[in-house]
C-alpha cells in the first residue's frame, strides 16, 4: 500500500505575512509610487511620445504660463489615470468592516464620475504642487539623488515627496470634517432631536 501523507488544510482564519503590513503603508507608497509615475510618464517621457516643452525657455512671459499650464494639466491627467484605475481600486480591495481605508482616498465614487472628480481635484492638486517645486527649485531644495535637474526642475521622486505632503493635509482636512459631522450626528441622535 501507499503511505498516504497528511494534507495540510488551509485555515482561511489564519493571519498571513503580507496581512501584517499596514494598509495605510502600502496606500501611501502607492500613492507616492502613482505621483512619480505620472510625472515621468509626462513630462519626462513626453518627449518620447511627441511632446515638446522647449517653448518655455523663451523670455516670452506668455509662452511660459502656457507651457506651464500644460504642464499642470498633463500631470493632472496621469495622476487621476492612475489614481484613480490603479490606486482606488486596491483601496477598495483592501477595506473591510475592521480596516476602514477609504479614509486614505480623498476620493470614493464609483463610476466616471470618479474619474471627473478625480481629475478636478488632481488639477487642484497639481497646481498648489507647481509653486511648492518653483519656490523648492528657485532655492534648490529639489531631491536630487540622480545629479540630473541641478536642484532646480521639477524631477518625480520630490514630486511624489511633495504630492504626499499636499494630498495628506487635504485628507487630514476631509476626515476632521466627516469626524465632526459624525459626533454632531450621534450627539444629536442621543440628545433625541
Amino acid at each position: 500500500m501507499k503511505k498516504t501523507q497528511d494534507i495540510k488544510e488551509i485555515d482561511p482564519y489564519k493571519i498571513d505575512k503580507l496581512s501584517r503590513v499596514p494598509s495605510g503603508l502600502i496606500i501611501l507608497i502607492l500613492k507616492y509610487w502613482a505621483a512619480a509615475a505620472a510625472v515621468f510618464f509626462s513630462i519626462i517621457g513626453g518627449p518620447d511620445i511627441g511632446l515638446n516643452f522647449d517653448d518655455a525657455v523663451t523670455d516670452d512671459p506668455i509662452a511660459v504660463i502656457s507651457q506651464s499650464f500644460l504642464i499642470v494639466l498633463l500631470i493632472a491627467l496621469f495622476l487621476s489615470l492612475l489614481i484613480n484605475y490603479v490606486v482606488r481600486p486596491i483601496v477598495r480591495l483592501l477595506y473591510n468592516r475592521r480596516n476602514n481605508t477609504f479614509k486614505y482616498n480623498m476620493i470614493n465614487l464609483k463610476g466616471f464620475k470618479s474619474f471627473l472628480v478625480c481629475l478636478i481635484y488632481m488639477f487642484v492638486i497639481s497646481i498648489i504642487l507647481y509653486f511648492v517645486v518653483v519656490f523648492m527649485g528657485m532655492h534648490g531644495l529639489i531631491l536630487d539623488p540622480f545629479g540630473t535637474t541641478g536642484g532646480a526642475g521639477i524631477e518625480p521622486f520630490s514630486y511624489g515627496l511633495y504630492f504626499i505632503v499636499v494630498d495628506g493635509i487635504f485628507l487630514l482636512i476631509k476626515n476632521l470634517i466627516i469626524m465632526i459631522f459624525q459626533r454632531v450626528q450621534y450627539k444629536r441622535q442621543i440628545q433625541g432631536d
